[in-house]
């Protein structure tokens, strides 16, 4: 069957997609049959009475890169952070520090330091 005498049959339906049962299946005309069949029609002086409307397009904010997008969460990461950082310290040299001070006489003279933090690790 031509192309045409389907689109006259059928009408709208043959230029669409359908979902049956699931899965889609094409149309009963393909894209470029169509705008032939189109192009046909208005150079004869007909009227295409399947045009589709036209959408108006969306405006929409560029994406951007993703370091522009992430970089105010990364300030506040480091903001917070930062305003840890101080006790952090803190608290790593006292951990770095409490070995030497209960190591008795006899392990400061004798062990290096990493040899102290290693007995007072095991125990």
């Amino acid at each position: 069957m031509s192309a045409r005498k389907l689109l006259e049959k059928l009408g709208q339906e043959a230029l669409r997609f359908k979902k049956i049962a699931g899965s889609w299946h094409k149309p009963a005309i393909s894209a470029k049959n169509a705008a032939r069949l189109r192009k046909e029609t208005l150079a004869e002086g007909g009227e295409w009475a399947y045009e589709r409307a036209a959408e108006p397009a969306k405006r929409r904010k560029p994406k951007g890169h993703k370091h522009d997008r992430e970089k105010p969460l990364r300030e506040a990461e480091v903001a917070k952070k930062l305003a840890q950082a101080d006790q952090r310290i803190a608290d790593y040299r006292a951990a770095q520090h409490a070995p030497m001070r209960e190591a008795s006489l006899m392990d400061r003279l004798l062990l290096t330091p990493k040899q102290i933090r290693q007995k007072a690790k095991n125990g």
